[in-house]
């Protein structure tokens, strides 16, 4: 499926030209719009590899995970795009996906507590190309697909306790702000309703998805990344000290990246401006 994502901006761009190159003398115009949409995101890898989260690299000390949220998510996006003929356009789409609050416990043999809730967002900038269909006096139906930029941040807020009853018992606070980067990806439908004689109303439906590599920032006071062991677990180890990480474990370690879509039910108002 990722490989067939890949290959959209590619077509975004080759269609753009092949209009924009037999299509210079049609009329124009532009079109201005906000949009809002709600919608499910799609558990994934991304998913699997945080409830393999591991708060020590001891292979002695076992650990029970329990991950919860992050499934629903919030769109919010404003657009321009340009008319190419009456049923042709091509534009641009700045957008916010926020992700409902993503929690994780963990337990461990040795009487440890992790509690951490996440904070996901990401900014994304998209190009995409659309196709119009006339269905029935003021309605059309509208297709669009197209590829961009994107920059998550997830911001950690929580703790751990334990190391014995009171009071003997450890507690350390859990703050971190890691960001990433990488590309997003949208395929979309929707029906579009003129409500009066160039403002219309729409509603679709879209897949967005996005592929970020890595995150890295401030994980208690140091610059840390989450990381993935051979052995699938997952933990936050400080940057500077991956080698020693790796050396004392006997283990190899690649970043967390997250590749994940969701479906998003959403409506539109926009303005179509004609020359």
């Amino acid at each position: 499926m990722s490989r067939c994502i890949v290959i959209l901006p590619f077509l975004v761009f080759m269609i753009s030209s092949i209009v924009f190159g037999n299509l210079a003398s049609e009329p124009s115009g532009m079109e201005v719009g906000l949009r809002y949409g709600g919608g499910e995101r799609i558990p994934g890898r991304f998913d699997g590899d945080l409830k393999q989260f591991s708060s020590t690299f001891s292979p002695l000390i076992a650990s029970d995970v329990n991950l919860s949220g992050g499934r629903s998510t919030n769109l919010y996006e404003g657009f321009v795009r340009f008319l190419l003929d009456s049923r042709s356009r091509v534009g641009f789409v700045v957008g916010r996906n926020d992700w409902q609050m993503l929690h994780l416990t963990e337990v461990t043999s040795d009487f440890y507590y992790t509690k951490l809730r996440s904070e996901i967002y990401s900014y994304h900038f998209l190009g995409m190309y659309y196709f119009n269909v006339p269905v029935f006096r003021n309605w059309e139906w509208e297709n669009g697909l197209g590829g961009g930029f994107t920059s998550a941040d997830w911001n950690v807020r929580g703790y751990s306790a334990g190391g014995g009853l009171p009071p003997d018992t450890q507690y350390f606070n859990q703050k971190g702000r890691l960001r990433g980067s990488g590309l997003a990806y949208r395929v979309e439908t929707a029906i579009n309703h003129r409500l009066y004689e160039n403002t219309f109303f729409q509603l679709g439906l879209g897949y967005h998805y996005v592929a970020i590599d890595k995150f890295s920032g401030n994980y208690n006071g140091e610059t840390s990344s989450f990381y993935i062991r051979a052995d699938g677990k997952v933990g936050v180890v400080d940057d500077t000290r991956i080698i020693d990480a790796t050396v004392s474990s006997a283990q190899t370690f690649r970043r967390l990246d997250m590749n994940s879509g969701s479906w998003v039910l959403y409506f539109s108002v926009f303005q179509r401006f004609l020359d």
